[in-house]
């Protein structure tokens, strides 16, 4: 095990901890200890551990063997070293271990407090790091005694790693292990390593309960490692690298999608609908442990955005489902972090929109027929030039507005236009047969009229000057009708 492969359980993975061997365990110490295990196992009793800390549950076959191994392994042993208790001197009686191995840590805790003269200290230093770090870790929740624990461990081992003691110790430690693969460089590394592993750490447990959706816990890590002491720079390293899974995983959605999509542009909406759920769940991790402004959420945000426009593009060009399309891009837009990618949605968006109202008939939804479509001329660009003569010379431009509009909407304004031209001569048939004194003709015709007069008013047409369009001229300056009114002379 090296510092950069360091997890939340390193304490529950601890080879001393899992053998309950001292840190200054030999050799010898070691082989008799697997030669013991060998035997209870063969009498048919576990190897419960028996030294500081042991596991709540005695470690199965599998964890002992994997202790072994990290004890064969000098610099897997001297992390394991590092990162548990330590005896105050050689050859004396330390009440702080006996306090320990008598299940009596916070008395330990005093003694390691209460010691000032060096080197002790700086081993003394080091444990409270060490149990510190231990239980918060093996807290079950990131309560405040948690993050008081948090705080403890992160000054006591911010002390460890300034103070040239302790590390004088590691080197002469290492020395002792007498292995070639043992160096001066090796403890120099760990030294230099520590402030980045103990950050991972934490951003792990950050990003864990990001996916868990406990994000209360994931900011309290977080809020931890901005308060450690250690660089800035160490800690977005360490918050990145937590979420390196979610981050790979959505650009390799994004890509995945791009390639669906040019084999069959028609599911460009079912791809585009499946890409925005499965990354939602790793777009809240990401979020959660990164800022909202941190490059990696804006590109993941990014990459998303443009997947789903290329996707919709696709669709709408092989399908024509506007509003369909409109619902993919609105979340879209809300991934778009960069002004350009923003930019580019939003045109999309306006260029489906107006499709979409070109699509559909304007007076009653339905699909819309483009030979049905209302005319509407419209002029602007005035512009009077006073000639010779002071004549007034006027030009302008004139455009016809379509309106959308279907098959039954237009016979229907034809029955209207044919019902009012017919209005005028049946009132006036009626008050001749007033007058003619045929009162039961006259009722008729009244009857006729007022039923006419009810169908044009309750039957009448959206005004097509409501037509978006046709809006966004008059707010232009253009007005209805195919010249200005002093050319019509």
């Amino acid at each position: 095990m090296t510092m950069k492969e360091l997890r939340p359980d390193l304490y529950r993975e601890n080879a001393f901890r899992i053998t309950g061997l001292p840190v200054r365990a030999t050799t010898r110490d070691i082989r008799r200890h697997a030669d013991k295990l060998r035997l209870m196992e063969s009498i048919g009793r576990s190897g419960a551990s028996e030294g500081v800390l042991p596991p709540a549950q005695p470690p199965d076959e599998d964890a002992r063997r994997r202790a072994a191994q990290r004890l064969r392994d000098p610099v897997s042993r001297l992390v394991d070293e590092l990162f548990w208790l330590w005896p105050m001197a050689e050859g004396e009686t330390d009440a702080a271990m006996a306090a320990l191995l008598k299940g009596e840590p916070q008395d330990a805790l005093r003694v390691w407090e209460r010691t000032t003269k060096q080197p002790a200290k700086a081993v003394a230093v080091h444990n409270i790091a060490v149990l510190s770090h231990f239980w918060a870790l093996d807290a079950d929740e990131l309560d405040e005694n948690a993050g008081r624990l948090w705080k403890r461990a992160y000054k006591c081992w911010g002390e460890v790693i300034a103070d040239d003691f302790f590390w004088d110790l590691m080197r002469a430690r290492a020395k002792e292990l007498d292995d070639p693969r043992l160096t001066g460089g090796t403890v120099r590394r760990m030294r230099e390593d520590l402030p980045a592993a103990l950050l991972a750490i934490n951003a792990q447990l950050a990003a864990s309960a990001a996916r868990d959706g406990r994000l209360k816990d994931s900011r309290g890590h977080i809020s931890g490692m901005s308060a450690s002491g250690f660089a800035s720079e160490l800690v977005d390293e360490a918050r990145r690298g937590a979420v390196e899974h979610e981050t790979s995983r959505i650009k390799a959605l994004c890509e995945n999608a791009w390639q669906a999509v040019k084999a069959d542009p028609e599911r460009g909406d079912e791809l585009a609908e499946r890409l925005l759920d499965e990354a939602k769940p790793l777009l809240r991790v990401v979020t959660g442990v990164l800022s909202d402004d941190h490059r990696a959420v804006r590109e993941a945000g990014d990459d998303l955005a443009l997947a789903v426009l290329g996707c919709v593009v696709a669709y709408v060009n092989s399908a024509e489902g506007y509003q369909r399309s409109l619902d993919l891009l609105e979340p879209a837009l809300a991934l778009a972090n960069t002004e350009s990618v923003r930019d580019r949605v939003q045109k999309n968006i306006k260029i489906i929109t107006d499709n979409l109202a070109y699509a559909s008939c304007f007076f009653c939804g339905q699909d819309a027929d483009e030979a049905c479509a209302r005319k509407l001329p419209m002029h602007g660009d005035i512009n009077r030039e006073t000639t010779a003569y002071y004549q007034t010379r006027i030009t302008w431009r004139t455009i016809t507005v379509e309106v959308p509009r279907c098959r039954r909407c237009r016979r229907k304004r034809g029955w209207r236009i044919a019902g009012s031209v017919l209005l005028g001569p049946l009132v006036a048939v009626m008050a001749v047969a007033f007058l003619a004194e045929a009162v039961a003709l006259g009722a008729i015709l009244m009857a006729v009229a007022i039923f006419m007069m009810i169908w044009l008013i309750v039957g009448s047409q959206r005004d097509p000057t409501d037509f978006g369009p046709v809006l966004k001229l008059f707010a232009e300056g253009w007005q209805r009708g195919d010249r200005p009114p002093e050319a019509r002379r």
